[in-house]
């Protein structure tokens, strides 16, 4: 049978967040932004959010910095730093704000601002298709005998560490070692969000591997803002809502995360 099957849902769980409200009234002056080049951390390890391609930040994020780049009149350059160092940086204020698929929280929220999420998502298990009978539940990864993955200092991590004892939890830097340890059986389960699974499904690579599709964590994604950049997170708040309210801003993650027809 046909059915319409939203990659971007990513099996009805992922999705691009509503701005049910904007952070101004739309009449209100837009503040202006002390500096003409707007500094941008990212880790860029995270496709089709944020990836390094050909020298060049690319994804969802690049083509929003972009948008945003077109209504403010300044330049938002990237500037590339390992996950692990991105909210230092920003706190040294080495960069003005982070845009890199993050999740937010409340640890993160005591050390930067956010704006308000413009993506919903959640954790999802990705295993080996050869043992889609084995978990045929996600909370079936929660056993002794499942050497369960994760990316360091991620919501994914949070997860899974709460289940510490439960199963045997691994450590990653980043997603792609991660499945790529699946594949080789080194790990039976990968936990992260609805944007990896996409990927999954949509790469050829990833063939021998299949996500569960089922939300396993609630989490929206923002952007990061300096404490010391009050009026960048209004502008950016209200940048982002005129680029929901015009179609702006779905037009941008539909062109990475596309609809397609698939059979069933």
């Amino acid at each position: 049978m046909l059915r319409m099957r939203s990659l971007l849902l990513a099996g009805a769980c992922l999705f691009a967040a509503s701005l049910t409200q904007a952070a101004d009234n739309p009449a209100t002056p837009k503040p202006a932004l002390d500096n003409k080049v707007i500094r941008v951390g990212t880790a860029a390890d995270y496709p089709p959010l944020t990836l390094k391609s050909e020298g060049q930040v690319r994804g969802i994020e690049a083509d929003l910095a972009a948008e945003l780049g077109k209504r403010t009149g300044h330049q938002f350059q990237f500037k590339v730093i390992p996950w692990s160092g991105l909210f230092n940086a920003v706190e040294r204020g080495e960069v003005d704000m982070l845009m890199s698929g993050i999740s937010v929280t409340a640890e993160r929220q005591a050390r930067v601002d956010f704006t308000q999420p413009y993506f919903k998502l959640g954790q999802m298990a990705i295993i080996r298709s050869a043992d889609a009978a084995r978990f045929g539940s996600p909370l079936q990864i929660l056993q002794p005998q499942v050497r369960l993955a994760y990316v360091a200092d991620s919501t994914g991590a949070a997860f899974a560490k709460k289940f510490a004892g439960m199963t045997t939890l691994k450590a990653f830097n980043s997603v792609e070692p991660a499945l790529q340890a699946l594949m080789k059986g080194e790990v039976d389960c990968v936990v992260h969000d609805a944007v990896t699974s996409w990927n999954v499904d949509k790469d050829r690579q990833y063939a021998s591997l299949l996500s569960l599709h089922r939300p396993l964590t609630d989490e929206s994604l923002a952007w990061a803002v300096s404490k010391q950049q009050p009026a960048l997170r209004q502008r950016l708040d209200q940048e982002l809502a005129a680029m929901q309210a015009d179609g702006t801003l779905q037009r941008i993650i539909n062109r990475w995360l596309p609809v397609r027809t698939t059979r069933q």
